[in-house]
C-alpha cells in the first residue's frame, strides 16, 4: 500500500492579500467618513456610485441661517415679471462729478423710457453738465475704500433703483466708466440673459483665501470664500436678495476689513462673490461686464483707471480711449 504524502499548503499570492486588505480599509474609511472618501478620487470614477451612496453629513444650521435661507429660497423661486417696457438701472458710484457725462448722454440719446440713472456721490455734490443726470442724485454717505461703507453705498443704490418696478437689470458703474457698445446692444444683451454678472473665483493665495478669518465660521466656511471685482450687473431677483441679506453681510462687516487678524480683507472684493457662490452659484456668470484698460500704465501721478462697459467686446478702440483719457487728465 503506497504511503500517503501530506498535501502541500496552498500559498495565496501576496498581491491578492494586499488587494483584499486595501478594499477592506477603503470600505471602513468610507463608512467612517460617511463615504467622503469617494470625493478624493476623480468625479468620473465616483460618478457611477453617487446615486446609491448616502449623502454626506452636513452641519446643523443656525437659526439665523435657516431664516435667511428661507427668504433666499422664496426670492429665487419667484418667476421674473414680464413687462412691456423693462428698464436697465445705471447706478454710478462716484466720489464727486462724473467726467464722462457728455459721452453717456450720447449713449442714452433716443432711448428714453428704457433706462434709469442713479448717482451716489460720496465725497462732494456733483456738478452735472448733462441734463439727463440732473435730479438723479440719491442720498449719499461717505465711502472709505476697502471698508464695508463701499457695500453700504452699493446697497443704497440698489434700494433706490428697486423702487422703480420697471427696472429689471442693475449695473454698478464708477465715475471712470465709458460705454464701448451701443445702448441697443447693451439693452438687448442684458434683457435676453437669465444670469447676473458677478466676478467670482477662488484665489488660494495670500490676497484671496489668505484674507479669510475663522471668525466667519460657521456661516461662512473657508472653502466657500471667494473673490471678484466689485463691479456687477444683477437681475432684479438678485438685487432683492442682496438687500434681503443681513446675516452674511454682518459677518463681512465685522470680520473682513483692513488690518483684521493681521490681514487686509476688503469686503467689496469678497462679500458678493462669496454670497452668490453659497446661495445661487448657477445663477451667475463668473465675470463682469466691465473691462479695465491699463495700457497707459499705473502708479503715475496722471494715471486714471479707465473702466469700460462692454459685453465680451474683443476689439478695443484704443485711439478713442487715449483721447478720452487725455481730456480727463486735463480736467484734473
Amino acid at each position: 500500500m503506497p504511503l500517503s504524502h501530506p498535501r502541500p499548503t496552498a500559498r495565496r499570492p501576496l498581491w491578492i492579500i494586499f488587494l483584499v486588505c486595501l478594499v477592506c480599509f477603503l470600505l471602513i474609511m468610507a463608512y467612517a467618513q460617511r463615504y467622503s472618501t469617494c470625493y478624493f478620487f476623480a468625479s468620473s470614477v465616483c460618478g457611477p456610485f453617487k446615486d446609491w451612496l448616502p449623502p454626506l453629513n452636513s452641519r446643523v444650521l443656525t437659526d439665523e441661517e435657516i431664516a435667511a435661507r428661507v427668504v433666499f429660497r422664496d426670492i429665487l423661486a419667484v418667476p421674473p415679471v414680464k413687462l412691456k417696457n423693462p428698464k436697465v438701472a445705471f447706478m454710478f458710484l462716484t466720489p464727486g462729478s462724473l467726467p464722462f457725462e457728455k459721452l453717456w448722454e450720447k449713449f442714452f440719446k433716443g432711448h428714453e423710457g428704457k433706462y434709469s440713472i442713479y448717482v451716489h456721490a460720496s465725497r462732494e455734490k456733483p456738478v452735472h453738465v448733462s441734463p439727463i443726470f440732473i435730479g438723479r442724485d440719491i442720498r449719499s454717505r461717505k465711502v472709505v475704500w476697502g471698508k464695508i461703507s463701499m457695500i453700504d453705498a452699493e446697497k443704497r443704490l440698489l434700494a433706490n433703483a428697486l423702487q422703480d418696478t420697471d427696472n429689471q437689470q442693475f449695473i454698478l458703474l464708477s465715475d471712470s466708466c465709458i460705454p464701448l457698445q451701443t445702448f441697443d446692444y447693451v439693452y438687448s444683451y442684458l434683457m435676453h440673459t437669465n444670469v447676473s454678472f458677478i466676478d467670482c473665483f477662488e484665489d488660494p493665495g495670500p490676497h484671496g483665501s489668505g484674507r479669510y478669518s475663522m471668525q466667519m465660521m460657521p456661516e461662512v466656511e473657508e472653502q466657500s470664500f471667494r473673490k471678484g471685482s466689485q463691479w456687477f450687473t444683477v437681475k432684479r431677483q438678485h438685487a432683492l436678495l442682496i438687500l434681503a441679506d443681513s446675516l452674511y453681510y454682518t459677518k463681512f462687516k465685522h470680520y473682513c476689513k483692513p488690518g483684521m487678524d493681521g490681514r487686509n480683507c476688503y469686503a467689496d472684493e469678497h462679500y458678493l462673490p462669496t454670497l452668490f457662490y453659497m446661495i445661487d452659484p448657477v445663477g451667475i456668470a463668473n465675470w463682469s461686464v466691465t473691462y479695465v484698460d491699463w495700457s497707459e500704465g499705473s502708479g503715475t501721478q496722471n494715471h486714471i483707471e479707465l473702466r469700460m462697459l462692454h459685453m465680451n467686446c474683443g476689439r478695443i478702440l484704443r485711439p478713442l480711449m487715449r483721447t478720452i483719457m487725455s481730456q480727463a487728465m486735463k480736467r484734473n
